[in-house]
């Protein structure tokens, strides 16, 4: 792999992982009263522990990833489509309970979310986000992808993705540090706000759209032998 080809990889996995919510989270802990050195410190755990982890991941876990054959895992027969069967149904229920939360909460006032205000609360939101990132599939593609290239491309790729896929936390902690931070959060908390409803709905509807794949894919192999994705 060339550096460009690895340079992409990494614009592309830390656009695919955007996350804005640490942002606001940060952002209202701000507003309501949190001394700004203690929003940046947690903000910069979240950012380091998040490339520190994804480089602990890469060295230890990289390699193996490398060697699995995944297409052939996934399409090695019924343990694979019952396997993909009960996939596409967790999926698509949680598509569903989303689908009926959103209809009740349709004209009903949204309660006020009361932000992380206590120090401890706000440094345990930031190693959460740094835990549960693992989850996020561009973040495995990039463990996988970063474990084949030299270390020191390794290190600054995961700098650069965890300030791009959390650039507007990025760019919080740099207004705040400098103390300009009151309008940008307000454009930002409003703007989220704005767009949080369709991005709701999209994912929603994404997820409703793979389950329907799965099934349609795992139910193929179980009634006539094939997946319909070979």
């Amino acid at each position: 792999m060339t550096v460009w080809e690895y340079t992409l990889t990494v614009l592309g996995t830390a656009v695919a992982g955007f996350d804005p919510a640490p942002m606001v989270i940060m952002a209202a802990a701000l507003g309501a009263g949190v001394r700004r050195r203690h929003m940046v410190g947690s903000s910069l755990l979240l950012l380091g522990g998040t490339a520190a982890w994804g480089l602990t991941l890469t060295l230890v876990m990289g390699p193996r990833l490398q060697e699995v054959d995944w297409w052939h895992l996934i399409r090695q027969g019924s343990i694979s489509a019952r396997i993909e069967l009960g996939l596409a149904v967790v999926v698509g229920g949680y598509a569903v309970w989303r689908a009926l939360a959103r209809r009740r909460a349709r004209g009903a006032q949204a309660p006020e979310k009361k932000p992380a205000t206590t120090l401890w609360a706000l440094y345990a939101t930031a190693c959460v986000f740094v835990a549960i990132v693992v989850l996020d599939l561009p973040f495995d593609v990039h463990v996988a992808v970063a474990s084949a290239c030299p270390l020191t491309w390794a290190v600054v790729g995961w700098i650069v993705w965890a300030l791009l896929s959390q650039l507007p936390l990025t760019l919080l902690v740099a207004l705040t540090a400098v103390g300009r931070q009151e309008r940008f959060s307000r454009i930002m908390r409003r703007a989220w706000d704005t767009v949080s409803p369709w991005v709701n709905l999209l994912v929603t509807w994404l997820l409703a759209l793979a389950a329907l794949l799965m099934a349609l894919d795992s139910g193929a192999y179980l009634l006539a032998g094939h997946f319909l994705v070979r």
